[in-house]
């Protein structure tokens, strides 16, 4: 089957030499790869995947530029594939999950916040909190503990608008 692609006269189609090559290099101060050791290219703003030296990638050229557009294959020397951007990243998608074996973190060097309508937080082993200010608001709060619930503070002060109860086999106030 032969299939022709055909354009209207007003529609110029700008096409580009798909290259490939290995970066070996990279040049801090320009921001840019070096690709055979004799093109400078720049990453396209899609490729999130950040290049090692190394690694075997697809460039184009498009008004005397290069860009780097895809990476094909790592370099065995890095195993870690890190995602890069200088623009702020936005995924939108009905469901997001992250699933990670060993370990997952979530880093924020500013604001970290999470929202949602139902949260819920689990640990199987044991959650820790540090905190140099610690403020809850609820409507309502349970705590259970199967063993030992300990609260200990330099101060401590304990309200409410109407019932304080303590109740126990042993009560021991000082």
């Amino acid at each position: 089957m032969n299939a022709k692609l055909s354009f209207s006269a007003n529609i110029q189609p700008q096409l580009s030499t798909v290259f490939t090559g290995e970066v070996t290099g990279y040049d801090a101060k320009r921001q840019c790869w070096q690709l055979d050791r004799q093109f400078d290219a720049s990453c396209a703003v899609s490729l999130l995947v950040k290049p090692e030296v190394g690694d075997k990638v697809c460039f184009i050229e498009v008004d005397g530029h290069y860009y780097l557009v895809q990476l094909l294959v790592r370099s065995r020397e890095h195993q870690e594939l890190v995602l890069e951007s200088d623009k702020k990243v936005h995924w939108v998608a009905p469901a997001l999950r992250f699933t990670a074996f060993e370990k997952l973190e979530l880093i924020s060097l500013n604001k970290l916040a999470l929202t949602g309508k139902d949260y819920l937080m689990s640990a199987a082993s044991s959650m820790v909190l540090h905190a140099e200010h610690m403020i809850q608001q609820l409507g309502h709060l349970s705590l259970t503990a199967r063993g030992l619930l300990k609260q200990s503070a330099k101060h401590q002060v304990i309200t409410a608008e109407k019932d304080v109860r303590i109740d126990g086999e042993r009560i021991n106030m000082g």
